[in-house]
């Protein structure tokens, strides 16, 4: 099979993870498609990530850097990625790498039958807390808005691009993860399940918190609200709920 992928990699400080994780990263992609491109988006580091990330992309095939200029949120970063990558499919990775990276390779056939690959973990070493967060927010999320998908934030997905068309993300946080597969199954896009063990970071320091668990409750409000409005306003002028 033939095709072009773009890898989106949303980075924050993370000045000590920039090289050896892009070095990774385009091993996997090289040994595994013929046309390749990382984009790395950038969002107003503080700690030399932004040097690290121009000096990987002066020396690194394939490598360009976005300079988003201050920070924003994990959905922003990806929503600009997505607006300026150019392959065929899309991909997600963050530079502590939570997934094996060969499961790209793996997930690839799968889309000869579907339109998207997601994943939910089959292993996950957090705390219970972090585990017990993710339950709950699964469930939330079935509740209010009618996701299917086991683990909306676990983090491996691949995705074509043309799937994507039509589709205006807006979150800004870690609920576009949410809100990017609430739209893929309301648009009855084909995505195939798999399992991908989540692997624990072995440098740095996540920077998800309770304060980010409340930004995403924030925006899951919002969503809702902003979607009933719309649905109600598509029955009332008779016209297709989208």
């Amino acid at each position: 099979m033939k095709h072009s992928i773009s890898a989106i990699v949303p980075v924050y400080n993370e000045a000590t993870l920039v090289a050896p994780s892009l070095s990774a990263i385009r091993k996997v992609l090289e040994s595994t498609f013929d046309d390749y491109e990382i984009v790395i988006v950038e969002s107003g580091s503080t700690d030399g990530t932004a040097e690290a990330c121009d000096a990987a992309a002066a020396s690194v095939p394939h490598v360009r850097v976005i300079h988003e200029g201050a920070r924003r949120g994990y959905g922003s970063a990806l929503r600009l990625g997505i607006a300026r990558s150019t392959k065929e499919l899309i991909t997600f990775i963050t530079l502590d790498l939570p997934f094996d990276l060969g499961t790209i390779g793996r997930a690839l056939p799968l889309l000869e039958r579907a339109d998207c690959v997601i994943s939910y973990r089959a292993t996950d070493p957090r705390g219970f807390a972090r585990k017990w967060q993710s339950i709950v927010y699964r469930w939330v999320l079935r509740l209010a808005v009618g996701i299917r998908a086991r683990n909306v934030n676990s983090s491996f997905k691949l995705i074509k691009r043309s799937t994507l068309h039509g589709i205006i993300l807006r979150s800004n946080g870690w609920f576009i993860d949410a809100e990017l597969v609430y739209w893929l199954e309301r648009r009855g896009a084909s995505c195939v399940e798999i399992p991908v063990p989540l692997l624990d970071r072995t440098a740095g320091r996540s920077t998800v918190g309770v304060g980010t668990w409340l930004l995403v409750l924030e925006e899951l409000v919002g969503f809702v609200v902003a979607r009933r409005r719309a649905d109600a306003a598509a029955r009332s002028s008779h016209l297709p709920i989208k």
